[in-house]
């Protein structure tokens, strides 16, 4: 049995505004992968460890706290008499939390029933909240919590900056400091980025994508195979590696660098070598998390960041991933403005607005640290080369080629989507395992003082 419940909050104030750069970027998604945008959906779980009591009222506590808390929680996105989207916040309503009972041996199906469920239906953007909440009790106590949020209201940074006062909340007994008057809010944010200060910054990144792009090839795919008549029209791979996380450590100490500008330089040395071009051209996904005021925003801030690199003459894999830092920095720098401005500068770029240029190969790290993990004395990342799986996802992304890092500290992941008509699923597997290598292979050449 599931128990419906609304749980009332109040916020310190309702305003409309128009969307985000960010939150157009994501529109855009949602409305290309139509009626299937449910893939756009910010699913997880939170076990509760063994041995802590949370009782299902501090849980709707708390729900009403953050949902009243963050404007980005209690935002609908209705269409204008004009047909626009635009961002409505409420000041008060209610939230439903759906609460499900079961024994010790059935916590864990529940909470996944839950998942499933949140995961497979699209929001109801302008009528419904962007925050789906489910209890799993067991005991008398709390034993998951399941939550879905809309990628309209939060990216995968703004979700950790969530779950981090979450678990503050819990373990400081309901108590947070409130957010500063001045903290910067979507709509706050929306409105900067119509102004006079905002379109300029807009301008100088469709500046960067024309002079960057325009009036030249860019990163080709491999030819084509035909388009599949049956089976999946994408493949998506992931390989989980311990040895590539402690080699991508190896190489940053030694650079100076951080392992996303490591792994990224590597795998473009890798589409060069494969494709045959001296430029590797990538979208990569941009945190806009720059500035310290949106660093913790509970928001959806990620953006494109149109990325290439001149990997001609490049003496070794360690120059390509220096030319690659350098390249991101530009990319980092110039990215962000209206999504109609771009399209309109895409389809002037391509072939019209039928066929707009298009970069065909994404890269994005998921990961909220970055930094080089610990390697100790005598450990040689190779001896745990044989601990790396690969295993076949469901697909999420529809892009011809999606790079993905992820990890756990423990381990680095890497997850491939790769377009059938031009990669077999060899293919796929294939360019996770040898990128693996080159990680591994550019950490052995590293002097051992750089370890």
């Amino acid at each position: 049995m599931i128990e419906r419940k609304q749980v009332a909050f109040t916020g310190t104030r309702s305003v409309e505004a128009g969307l985000t750069w960010s939150q157009q970027e994501i529109w855009s998604l949602i409305e290309d992968a139509a009626p299937e945008d449910h893939v756009y959906n910010v699913v997880g779980v939170i076990d509760v460890p063994d041995g802590t009591r949370l009782d299902e009222d501090h849980c709707l506590r708390a729900v009403s706290f953050f949902v009243s808390r963050h404007e980005a929680l209690r935002t609908l996105f209705p269409r204008d008499r004009h047909g626009r989207v635009f961002q409505r916040v409420l000041r008060k309503g209610g939230v439903p939390v759906a609460v499900a009972r079961a024994d010790g041996a059935g916590v864990a199906g529940t909470a996944a029933a839950f998942r499933e469920d949140f995961a497979s239906r699209p929001f109801s953007y302008a009528d419904e909240l962007p925050v789906r909440i489910g209890l799993v009790v067991s005991g008398g106590d709390v034993r998951a919590a399941v939550y879905a949020f809309s990628h309209m209201a939060v990216d995968w940074f703004g979700l950790d900056a969530l779950l981090r006062e979450v678990r503050a909340y819990f373990r400081d007994g309901g108590n947070l400091p409130p957010l500063a008057d001045d903290a910067p809010r979507p709509a706050d944010l929306a409105n900067h980025q119509a102004s006079p200060e905002g379109v300029a910054r807009g301008t100088r990144t469709l500046r960067h994508i024309e002079t960057t792009f325009g009036g030249r090839p860019l990163l080709p795919l491999p030819p084509a195979l035909g388009t599949p008549t049956t089976g999946p029209r994408h493949h998506r791979a992931a390989l989980r590696s311990p040895a590539a996380n402690l080699a991508t450590g190896v190489i940053a100490r030694h650079m100076g660098l951080s392992t996303t500008s490591v792994v990224l330089g590597c795998a473009a040395a890798l589409l060069a070598e494969r494709t045959g071009s001296g430029t590797v051209d990538l979208l990569l996904t941009s945190s806009q998390r720059f500035d310290r005021d949106l660093r913790h925003m509970v928001a959806t801030l990620m953006q494109e960041a149109y990325f290439s690199v001149d990997v001609t003459g490049a003496a070794d894999v360690f120059e390509v991933v220096k030319r690659s830092w350098r390249a991101s920095i530009t990319a980092y720098r110039n990215a962000g403005c209206a999504t109609d401005a771009l399209t309109e500068l895409l389809g002037r770029l391509g072939d019209g607005p039928g066929a707009p240029l298009k970069l065909s190969h994404c890269f994005n790290d998921k990961r909220g640290r970055t930094e080089p993990v610990p390697l100790a004395p005598g450990t040689d990342p190779r001896d745990l080369l044989g601990d790396s799986t690969l295993t076949w996802l469901p697909v999420t992304e529809r892009e011809p080629f999606y790079l993905v890092v992820d990890g756990d500290g423990a381990a680095m992941e890497f997850s491939l989507t790769c377009d059938a008509a031009h990669f077999s699923a060899a293919d796929t597997e294939d360019f996770l395992r040898a990128l693996e290598n080159s990680l591994l292979t550019a950490a052995g050449r590293v002097p051992a003082a750089g370890g």
